[in-house]
């Protein structure tokens, strides 16, 4: 499924996506939006559109990395797995954060909320609107004018 962040540890697959469920599940925990929820994660000082771009701003990514909230970033994922892992309680998401290291395992999670991000899920675009167009015909065309084709 687009917007999956599929990804390995000691042997054993993990596919993490935080599509609307996993975010309408975290946002009725901490009862507040999914990327106000993403962006308190940040450390206090790293601006709105930083935490949101991370890829743009990676130099205040790394310095504000060093504070991150890693109990957040465990819900996100907690959330995330439950679509493919429901067995995975939060105390196995620590086990895999202590595994993979919290730098590692923090860049899997914003994998995956760029990831929702860029298939539409929370991003605030409005949905396409479907085409009413009828489809064009593939043969040629004659004008009733009362000519006869040339």
């Amino acid at each position: 499924m687009q917007g999956e962040v599929i990804f390995d540890v000691e042997g054993e697959r993990y596919t993490l996506f935080l599509g609307n469920a996993a975010q309408c599940d975290i946002e009725a925990q901490y009862d507040k939006g999914f990327f106000a929820i993403v962006t308190d994660a940040m450390p206090i000082g790293v601006p709105a559109h930083v935490a949101l771009n991370p890829e743009q701003y990676p130099d205040e990514i790394m310095a504000a990395s060093r504070q991150l909230r890693m109990s957040v970033i465990r819900d996100l994922a907690w959330h995330g797995l439950r679509k493919h892992h429901p067995q995975l309680h939060q105390s196995d998401i620590s086990d895999l954060i202590d595994k993979m290291g919290h730098g590692p395992f923090g860049e899997i999670v914003g994998r995956a909320i760029f990831a929702s991000r860029d298939t539409g899920a929370g991003n605030g675009a409005a949905p396409k609107k479907p085409s009413t167009r009828a489809p064009a015909s593939t043969g040629s065309r004659v004008k009733k004018s009362g000519r006869k084709p040339v």
